[in-house]
């Protein structure tokens, strides 16, 4: 199903994707069983050595054994924290944003 309103058949969707990478784009890819499911992230931020929680709208993102008190984060930069532990391991991000793409690329 596709459920982007401008996109009006499976094949415009293939053309696009096909210019997208004609044009240097790359398309992200997820290894099986990856999901944003919080303790899938807690679980796999663990193996990278660092440990989230979440208390209301305010997360921690911290190294393991940090001591002090714990910076609080808003969503967004919790999830910017953790995609950049996640792409220094080399796996794709889960926010995307207009700097990670060149000029030239986009529509």
């Amino acid at each position: 199903m596709i459920t982007a309103p401008h996109i009006r058949s499976r094949s415009e969707l293939t053309a696009m994707i096909i210019d997208f990478t004609a044009k240097g784009g790359e398309v992200r890819t997820f290894k099986r069983g990856f999901t944003s499911e919080w303790s899938y992230l807690q679980e796999i931020m663990k193996g990278f050595g660092y440990e989230i929680k979440s208390s209301g709208s305010w997360y921690v993102v911290r190294p393991i054994g940090e001591k002090g008190r714990p910076r609080r984060l808003g969503r967004t930069e919790a999830i910017r924290t953790i995609d950049r532990v996640l792409v220094a391991n080399g796996l794709q991000p889960f926010m995307i944003s207009k700097h990670e793409f060149p000029a030239g690329a986009r529509a």
